[in-house]
């Protein structure tokens, strides 16, 4: 018995990063969407007095890593069971997406739904037209979205955030669909080479995860590195979404991860080696949290260094051999945090709504004068958290452990 709780107990390490980084998410998007954010227009979308959490645009990665490494965990997981390997790769790959649509879709739709709402509401958007925004959004709720459908990005997704969703949705089924068909081949060909290449094109050229970016055989049709705009309806050659192409680039690294990691683990470590990657961990946590914090001051990293940095970290996590990641991942506080990590896609799924709630509940109207960033970011991230921790409860007692 006490075999099998070990086998199901958390890295509450790797949750601790997927709660603060869902956290800071949402204040980066607070700054776009914070009215005062757009009274400069020397300085763009970010505060004119404040840029605190601007980093954690990039910091997403970390999301789409960890993905990647729990999906071929799932896979390994499952090789052992001989009535489960007897079943096709396709029945293997629905069967995977299902248990994912079954945990996120319920609250997918409820990020959709309050976001029309609060959208609607905070803008003066009539009736009529927040139930004909619903209706041309229908793809979104089968987690479509970043794939193109529902139209023009900028203004088919009442809650933008949920781009991400859909990306994982899509993303997951294919990468398991090959997994399942040949392990060797995505772990020793297309993971690496997909990453090298891919990866390469998007740090030559700058560009970054958008849901509004949509690139096509190496050009990008938007101006801004794809920050901006909405896909050209002229688009010359068959392209994909920026946004899909950074999850399917991070959850390929996450594979890679877990092959790594699951090779590291049969090292044995001398005391000196344990010291060695514990300050790797500090170097690498510091930058990363001081980045994604306050990213002009000193660390003008490349995306792309921060990217690595995030493998670094997810990698050092999920190895826990250093003396950081098992103070992280102690006895005593393994489930709360194990259970704030569980919140942190709910909470990324709800705060933007939560956003135009708050603003609205402070007085859009005065927001320039009365409020600063920080008045408008602990409501938020209190009532998202709040009800984050319901939604987890509802999801795990009624959804997810639901006997068919």
């Amino acid at each position: 018995m006490r075999g099998k709780k070990e086998v199901k107990r958390k890295n509450s390490a790797i949750e601790f990063w997927r709660f603060f980084f869902a956290i800071a998410i949402t204040g980066y998007h607070i700054g776009f969407i914070f009215p005062m954010a757009y009274v400069n227009q020397d300085t763009g979308y970010y505060l004119s007095s404040s840029n605190w959490m601007r980093g954690a645009g990039e910091i997403l990665f970390v999301f789409t890593l960890t993905a990647g490494y729990f999906l071929v965990k799932h896979f390994k997981r499952l090789q052992a069971n001989e009535d489960y390997q007897k079943k096709s790769a396709s029945s293997r790959a629905w069967e995977y997406l299902w248990g994912r649509i079954k945990g996120l879709l319920p609250v997918l739709i409820l990020g959709i739904v309050l976001g029309i709402i609060a959208l609607s509401a905070f803008s003066g958007t009539s009736i009529g037209e927040v139930f004909v925004e619903a209706v041309n959004g229908i793809w979104e709720f089968f987690g479509l979205y970043i794939a193109g459908f529902s139209g023009s990005a900028a203004s088919g997704q009442p809650n933008g955030a949920l781009w991400f969703i859909s990306a994982l949705l899509i993303c997951s089924y294919f990468i398991y669909w090959i997994l399942c068909k040949n392990e060797d081949l995505l772990s020793g060909f297309i993971a690496p080479f997909t990453f090298v290449f891919l990866g390469g094109w998007w740090a030559l050229t700058g560009t970054r995860a958008s849901q509004t970016g949509w690139s096509t055989l190496g050009v990008q049709v938007l101006a801004n590195n794809a920050t901006s705009g909405t896909a050209a309806q002229g688009t010359a050659f068959i392209g994909f979404n920026n946004g899909l192409l950074f999850v399917l680039l991070g959850m390929l690294g996450g594979v890679l991860i877990y092959y790594l990691v699951e090779r590291l683990k049969k090292v044995k470590f001398s005391s000196v080696g344990k010291t060695a990657l514990t300050v790797l961990y500090l170097f690498v946590a510091i930058f990363l949290v001081w980045y994604t914090v306050y990213p002009d001051t000193v660390l003008h990293l490349e995306r792309w260094t921060v990217h690595f940095l995030c493998m670094v970290l997810v990698a050092l996590t999920l190895l826990r051999v250093d003396a950081i990641s098992m103070l992280l991942d102690n006895d005593y506080t393994n489930k709360a945090i194990s259970y704030l990590g569980g919140c942190a896609l709910y909470i990324y799924m709800i705060h933007i709504p939560i956003v135009y709630m708050v603003l609205m509940m402070l007085g859009k109207n005065t927001l320039l004068t009365s409020y600063t960033w920080s008045q408008v970011f602990w409501p938020t991230i209190i009532i998202s958290t709040f009800l984050g921790v319901i939604l987890k409860y509802v999801m795990d007692r009624f959804v997810i452990h639901r006997k068919s």
